[in-house]
């Protein structure tokens, strides 16, 4: 772990801080390419949705926190999830509530065309950068393992999740980087982006060792994940006519 990067004098930059401005820095210009590629931009209101995506990501994921991670007693679990810092962030939440967040605001400002495909380059490209720091930092660790792969983490060896996670982010953005100018209809690159996440963060609750809720064998997220993955990947196979009817 290399929690600190640098100190400059009383300040200690962090090595998650960092990551996360990187992330947020990278994503930005990114989706405001994508957007202006897709000519969203011109659309009335259309900085409303950016900012309903913001106010309901940063909802989302703190509630995610209250939803998704073990409660010890409740005083101390809001006042975390009220924090105004790094703390207490949960991506799946986050997730949830950028989508609400957008979907509401779409409503009030009037706006009938699908806004995501702006977005689904970016999301997987910060959430990989953002994992790095994860790494570095040591949240979001791993499950506890023998095998050669394992580093030194809170007092035993770990699998390197936030890496594996990192890999998979990083490669999901570049899948739909190359997918982004099919003639796919609008709004179902976002579709692909939520399958691929929704599948990559199933598979690496199964490496991670920091505590999370349980429904059964799987997680809270697990679940949520799964059902994700499921529907919108029925509304992509269907919004796209497959599989197609037979023939007579």
């Amino acid at each position: 772990m290399w929690p600190v990067l640098l100190e400059l004098g009383p300040v200690a930059i962090h090595s998650y801080a960092v990551c996360v401005l990187l992330g947020m820095v990278i994503a930005g210009e990114v989706r405001r390419r994508e957007v202006s590629r897709i000519d969203l931009e011109t659309l009335p209101g259309a900085r409303w949705v950016s900012a309903g995506a913001l106010v309901g990501a940063v909802v989302g994921s703190k509630l995610g926190m209250v939803m998704f991670e073990p409660m010890a007693d409740w005083a101390t679990h809001v006042s975390r999830a009220l924090a105004f810092d790094f703390s207490g962030r949960t991506v799946v939440g986050g997730i949830i509530g950028g989508y609400l967040g957008v979907e509401v605001t779409k409503r009030l400002v009037g706006i009938t065309r699908s806004t995501g495909d702006g977005w689904a380059v970016a999301l997987p490209l910060a959430q990989g950068i953002g994992r790095i720091g994860c790494l570095l930092h040591g949240c979001c660790y791993g499950a506890a393992t023998d095998a050669a792969w394992g580093i030194s983490m809170h007092g035993a060896q770990r699998h390197p999740v936030q890496g594996v996670e990192a890999v998979l982010d990083l490669t999901l953005a570049a899948v739909l980087w190359g997918l982004r100018s099919r003639a796919y209809p609008e709004g179902h690159l976002f579709r692909r982006y939520l399958v691929g996440y929704a599948l990559i963060r199933f598979g690496c609750e199964f490496l991670r060792g920091d505590p999370s809720r349980h429904l059964g064998p799987l997680t809270v997220v697990q679940v949520v994940c799964g059902l994700a993955a499921v529907v919108f990947a029925g509304l992509t196979l269907r919004g796209e006519g497959w599989p197609a009817a037979p023939r007579v």
